[in-house]
C-alpha cells in the first residue's frame, strides 16, 4: 500500500446544476458537490461521467466537480460512482431543486437488531486465514487487469500512467506471481519538475503486494508480526450489498515506532472469505513514514525530499466461479515533494491509483516465459517506449472512457503542449544580449513570453539602481467581472509573509523584549514544546512538525477560524521530529508559535502590530493580515481554470496570511534598504546565513533565503529572496542590495515558472 508517489482524501457533495452555452460550441456546465448520506460529508475522487462514457471528471477533495457537456447530448443521463458508494444517476439537464443536494449511501449498512457478542477479533481473522483454500483458488488461473495512475498537484494534471497487463498466481497458496505487460502508456508534465527525474508509477511487486489474501504470510497486516503489531476489535454484523459480513476494525498499537495503518476490513459471515479492506495511514505512525535506504540514497543525492501527508487505500473480492479474486483497488496518496538540482516545490502532490481485474482465466493456463515476465523490482513507466505515446492510439480506445475521471486525450494533449514550453529559458536566454542598452524591453520580452504561453498571469515590478524601470500587469485578476490585473491589484502571498514576522521579532529583540536565544516556554509557559529558541523557529530548527502537510489539520482550519493560542495548542503541539538545532525541516508551525509568542510579548493582535510597525511606517497602504472582504482590487486564485477554495487566513498567523500589492512590497524593500524599520545591526541579523536548506540550494536567514545556486546572478553577487505560495495565487521577490535591485513577480493563476523568470531577469539586469 502506498508504495508508489501518489493521494488521495475522502469527500461527497452538495449538487447544483448550472447551464451555459459557450459560443458556438453549445456546451453546459454541471457543478456540483457530494456529500455521505449519513455523515454530511464531502466525499472525494466520485466519478461522474455521462452514461454513455463520452464525458467524465472526478470530485475534488473537497466533494466539488465540474463536468463540460455539449447540449446535443443533453438527454444523456449523469452516473455518479464511487467505490465505497451505491451508484447515483440523474438526468443531465435536470435542474429541478429535488435535486440540489446528492447524497450518496455507503454500500456497507449496520444491521442494528442483529446482536453478536463473544467474538474475538482476532480468533476470527485467525479462521479467515485459515479458511483461504476453501474460499480463493486453488488452481492456476490469470488476472487480466488495467490500472491507471493520474497525479495532480493542485487542480492541475502532471502524469498520467496506465498499464494493460496480465497476472499469472499458481494458486492463493503459493507465491509463484509473474506478470505480463501488453502496453503501457506514460504521460509527464516535465515543466512541473524543472528538469528533475522523478516518475509517479508503479511496480510490479506493488500490483502483486495490492492482494493481501494472496499475500497473507508476507502482509505487514495479516501475517503473525502484523497480528502482533495491531490492536483488533469485533464490530458486529453488518451488510455488504444483501450479504452478511463481519466488520473487524484496526489500529496500530501505541508505542510501535513504524508507518503502520489503521481501517477496517469485512468477512462474510458464513465462509469468512475476506470480502473488503479499506486502510489509510494511521496518525499514530505517519511520522516514522520513509522511502527505502536506496530510495533515500538517491533522492538525497538528487537534493530531494518527501514526506507522506495521507494514503488510503480500498481492496475489494468478488466471486468468480465459485471462488473469490482480488477485484478492484482504489489508492490515493498526499505527498510533499520538494528540492532537486533545480528547485521545484509539490505541495501535496495527490495520485489516484484505480485498479480494475477485467476477468479471471481458470482453463488451462501456464506460467510466462521467461522473455515475457517483468522483473518486480522495475517500474512499469520504464517500459513504456514513448512517454508521448499518441493519444489517439486505438489500443487505449475502450479503456480510455472506464470509471476513473478525466479525459484522457484533454490530458495527454494538455501535458504535451506544455512540454513544448520547456526550451523557453533557452531560447530566451539568446535574447537577452540585444537588450543590454534597453534593459525594461527586455523584461516586457520576458514576461510578455509567459504570459502568451499562459506560464505568467499577474503584475510583475523590477527596480534597478534606484530606479523603477517596468512596472506591468497581465491577465484577469477576476475573470467572471473582466477586472485585470493592475498595479493596484491585491495578493496573497504566502510565505512571503514570513519576513514580516521576522521583522517584528528583529523589532522586539533591538528592544530588549525577546531574546533570540531564550527558550519559548519563557513567554509560553504552558506550550508543551518550550524548549525550542525563538531563533530556531526562526531558522526552521525547531523540530515542530509542519502542521500544513498534516492533511486532518489542514481540513480543520478551513471550517473556521482559530485564535494564535488555539492554533498552536491545536496543530503545533505534536511530538518532534528531531532534537531542536540539530536539523532544518521548514516549518509554517514553527512560525504561528512565533506569532503567538508576539502577542503575549506585546498584548495585541498580530495585525494590529503589523499595521503599526511595519505597513504604516514604511508607506504600504493596501497591506493587510487575514481575511479580507471581497472587491474589485483583490484578485481571485485560479487553480486550473476554477476559482480557489477560500479559508480563514487567520489560520497561518505568522506563516502567512498577508495580502499586497506590487508598489507596497517595493515600499517594503526601500524600508529594508533604508533601514526604516530596524538599526543597521539588527537588519543584518535577518539577512545572515544561518543553516542550509540543501534541497533548495541555498541559506536560511531569518525570514529570508540567500541564494547559493539557483540564480546564476549569485556567483557574483548576493541574492537575497523567498517565495510564497498560497493555494492559486504564487509569489516571488528577490533582491540583489548592490545594485538596489528587486524583482517582484506576483501571480493568481497557481504555479508559475517564478525561479526561472527570475533567473532571466538578473541575468539581463547583470
Amino acid at each position: 500500500m502506498g508504495r508508489y508517489i501518489q493521494v488521495g482524501i475522502l469527500t461527497v457533495v452538495l449538487f447544483f446544476f448550472v447551464s451555459d452555452s459557450w459560443g458556438q460550441n453549445r456546451q453546459f456546465m454541471i457543478r456540483g458537490i457530494i456529500l455521505d448520506a449519513a455523515t454530511g460529508k464531502p466525499v472525494s475522487h466520485a466519478t461522474i461521467q455521462s452514461s454513455r462514457g463520452l464525458y467524465n471528471t472526478y470530485s475534488d477533495d473537497e466533494g466539488q466537480f465540474s463536468l463540460v457537456v455539449p447540449l446535443h447530448d443533453g438527454n444523456d443521463s449523469i452516473l455518479i460512482t464511487h467505490i465505497k458508494y451505491a451508484s447515483v444517476s440523474l438526468p443531465s439537464r435536470q435542474t429541478d431543486t429535488a435535486h440540489k443536494i446528492i447524497r450518496m449511501n455507503a454500500k456497507v449498512k449496520q444491521l442494528s437488531e442483529v446482536v453478536v457478542s463473544g467474538i474475538n477479533a482476532l480468533d476470527l481473522i485467525r479462521r479467515a486465514i485459515d479458511s483461504i483454500p476453501l474460499n480463493y483458488a486453488t488452481v492456476p488461473y490469470l488476472v487480466h487487469g488495467f490500472y491507471r495512475i493520474i497525479t495532480s498537484n493542485g487542480k492541475t494534471i502532471i502524469n498520467l500512467s496506465q498499464a494493460r497487463f496480465n497476472i499469472y498466481n499458481d494458486n492463493y497458496a503459493r507465491q509463484n506471481k509473474q506478470l505480463q505487460v501488453d502496453r503501457v502508456r506514460v504521460v509527464k508534465d516535465e515543466t512541473v519538475f524543472n528538469g528533475n527525474d522523478i516518475d509517479f508509477d508503479i511496480t510490479p511487486s506493488d500490483l502483486f503486494d495490492y492482494d493481501l489474501v494472496a499475500n497473507v504470510h508476507e502482509s505487514g497486516l495479516l501475517s503473525k508480526k502484523g497480528q502482533e503489531e495491531y490492536d483488533f476489535s469485533f464490530n458486529g454484523l453488518t451488510q455488504l450489498n444483501g450479504r452478511k459480513v463481519y466488520e473487524i476494525t484496526f489500529d496500530q498499537k501505541d508505542g510501535i515506532k513504524k508507518p503502520l495503518y489503521k481501517g477496517r476490513m469485512l468477512l462474510d459471515a458464513q465462509s469468512l472469505a475476506f470480502l473488503q479492506f479499506d486502510v489509510q495511514l494511521s496518525q499514530k505512525g505517519i511520522k516514522y513514514w520513509g522511502l527505502s535506504a536506496i530510495k533515500t540514497l538517491v533522492m538525497r543525492i538528487l537534493r530531494m525530499n518527501v514526506k507522506m501527508l495521507s494514503d488510503s487505500v480500498s481492496i475489494v473480492y468478488e466471486q468468480h466461479g465459485g471462488k473469490y479474486y482480488l477485484d478492484h483497488v482504489q489508492d490515493n496518496n498526499a505527498l510533499h515533494i520538494y528540492g532537486g538540482r533545480k528547485v521545484f516545490d509539490l505541495n501535496p502532490a495527490r495520485s489516484n491509483l484505480n485498479y480494475f481485474v477485467l476477468g479471471i482465466d481458470t482453463g488451462k493456463v501456464a506460467p510466462f516465459s521467461k522473455q515475457e515476465v517483468v522483473r518486480q523490482g522495475k517500474s512499469m513507466a520504464a517500459l513504456s517506449p514513448d512517454v508521448n505515446t499518441d493519444s489517439a492510439d486505438v489500443f487505449w480506445k475502450d479503456y480510455d472512457s472506464l470509471q476513473v475521471g478525466y479525459r484522457v486525450d484533454s490530458v495527454i494533449r494538455m501535458i504535451r503542449e506544455k512540454n513544448s514550453t520547456l526550451n523557453y529559458k533557452v531560447v530566451l536566454g539568446k535574447r537577452l544580449p540585444q537588450y543590454r542598452k534597453d534593459k525594461s524591453a527586455g523584461i516586457d520580452s520576458i514576461l510578455s513570453f509567459y504570459y502568451q504561453q499562459h506560464q505568467f498571469s499577474g503584475v510583475a515590478l523590477v527596480k534597478y539602481q534606484g530606479k523603477v524601470i517596468y512596472e506591468k500587469g497581465f491577465g484577469m485578476a477576476n475573470v467572471e467581472k473582466h477586472i485585470p490585473n493592475t498595479l493596484a491589484t491585491q495578493f496573497r502571498i504566502g510565505s512571503m509573509s514570513k519576513q514580516f514576522t521576522a521583522m517584528l521579532i528583529m523589532q522586539l529583540a533591538e528592544q530588549g523584549r525577546i531574546g533570540m536565544q531564550d527558550a519559548v516556554r519563557k513567554y509560553l509557559p504552558e506550550y508543551v514544546n518550550g524548549g525550542v529558541t525563538i531563533a530556531q523557529l526562526l531558522t526552521h530548527q525547531g523540530g515542530i512538525p509542519n502542521y500544513t502537510d498534516n492533511m486532518e489539520y489542514v481540513q480543520q482550519i478551513f471550517s473556521r477560524t482559530y485564535s494564535p493560542d488555539s492554533l498552536v495548542q491545536r496543530f503545533c503541539s505534536d511530538s518532534l521530529d528531531f532534537e531542536p538545532g540539530t536539523a532544518f525541516s521548514y516549518s509554517n508551525s514553527g512560525y504561528v508559535v512565533l506569532a503567538d509568542v508576539i502577542e503575549k510579548v506585546t498584548g495585541q493582535k498580530f495585525g494590529d502590530l503589523l499595521a503599526r510597525r511595519i505597513f504604516l511606517p514604511a508607506g504600504m497602504k493596501h497591506s493587510v493580515f487575514g481575511s479580507t472582504v471581497p472587491n474589485d482590487t483583490i484578485a481571485i486564485g485560479y487553480i486550473n481554470g476554477d476559482p480557489e477554495l477560500s479559508y480563514p487566513l487567520e489560520n497561518v498567523v505568522g506563516a502567512g496570511g498577508i495580502t499586497s500589492c506590487v508598489e507596497d512590497l517595493l515600499a517594503w524593500h526601500d524600508a529594508l534598504s533604508t533601514h526604516t524599520l530596524l538599526s543597521p545591526y539588527w537588519m543584518n541579523e535577518l539577512f545572515k546565513p544561518r543553516v542550509e536548506w540543501k534541497e533548495w540550494d541555498a541559506w536560511y536567514g531569518y525570514g529570508w533565503m540567500i541564494d547559493k545556486l539557483q540564480f546564476k546572478a549569485s556567483k557574483k553577487h548576493n541574492i537575497e529572496y523567498h517565495p510564497g505560495t498560497e493555494l492559486g495565487q504564487y509569489a516571488m521577490l528577490a533582491r540583489q542590495p548592490d545594485k538596489d535591485i528587486v524583482i517582484i513577480l506576483l501571480n493568481n493563476t497557481g504555479e508559475f515558472p517564478r525561479f526561472e523568470i527570475t533567473d532571466l531577469l538578473l541575468d539581463l539586469l547583470n
